[in-house]
């Protein structure tokens, strides 16, 4: 844990075996959650920086988490066993599971907390009920696997990354393609290459191969700025719920904060 005024550390979480994969903070700031290449979820509390629960039953790497925007208690996973889980971190157990046919890269929960949305490795983008754990919708979003998924904050618009070098706009009502983002040095480098939407859902930021982050305008659909400092691929891009600062990493372990 940094804080982004000073650059300093201000905590470190212990007890993950394996990789981090993906990570998330729940919206009361008291719980944090972390997808491990250990087949497992760590669950942490900020307050005393010890594990709450981990959360087993995924039987390959887990390579997505996230919370619900209506409840810190609920938390979604994917892995590479090809399932969906929903938990409740109250319970710390499992309350439902879904299996599909494609690897899963990227989720996140629907603004009506119900939702859930995911991206595959074969390009398709899937909307579920997570109660029912029924399809409710199928899209081909990418040409190849989708790397990343970015709900907007007002809930209507989805923001896709597939390893094909393209972000994709679509509503999340239809699931009809409402814009396009491009540029000709953007390379997305990883399958869990982390792009984001500003939280005033005016632009986008997108990590590259060469080392750059590429900021669109949505409106615009066009690239407002290219920013460089880091000197390797830039794996994730987060943005501060507060509007800044925008957050970035890289594969050599650096970390950026725009302002």
């Amino acid at each position: 844990m940094w804080d982004t005024n000073t650059g300093s550390l201000s905590r470190t979480l212990y007890g993950c075996l394996g990789s981090v994969l993906d990570l998330t903070v729940t919206h009361d700031n008291k719980t944090v959650i972390a997808a491990s290449s250990s087949n497992n979820l760590y669950v942490w509390e900020l307050s005393s920086g010890r594990i709450r629960h981990t959360l087993t039953g995924h039987t390959d790497k887990v390579c997505a988490v996230d919370v619900s925007k209506v409840s810190s208690h609920h938390v979604v996973s994917s892995a590479y066993d090809r399932s969906i889980k929903a938990w409740d971190l109250n319970k710390g157990y499992c309350i439902n599971t879904i299996i599909f046919p494609s690897n899963c890269n990227a989720v996140c929960y629907g603004v009506d907390g119900r939702t859930i949305c995911s991206g595959h490795v074969d390009g398709n983008l899937r909307l579920w009920d997570m109660e029912t754990g029924k399809l409710a919708s199928e899209v081909a979003a990418h040409s190849l696997g989708v790397t990343s998924i970015s709900l907007s904050r007002n809930g209507n618009t989805l923001l896709t990354t597939g390893r094909d070098n393209l972000h994709n706009l679509f509503d999340i009502r239809t699931l009809e393609v409402c814009g396009t983002l491009r540029a000709s040095g953007n390379k997305v480098a990883s399958n869990w290459s982390r792009s984001c939407i500003s939280p005033d859902d005016n632009y986008v930021a997108a990590g590259s191969a060469d080392g750059s982050v590429y900021i669109w305008s949505i409106h615009q659909a066009d690239i407002v700025g290219a920013l460089k400092e880091h000197g390797a691929s830039v794996l994730c891009c987060s943005w501060s719920g507060l509007g800044k600062p925008l957050a970035t990493s890289d594969k050599n372990g650096v970390i950026c904060t725009w302002t």
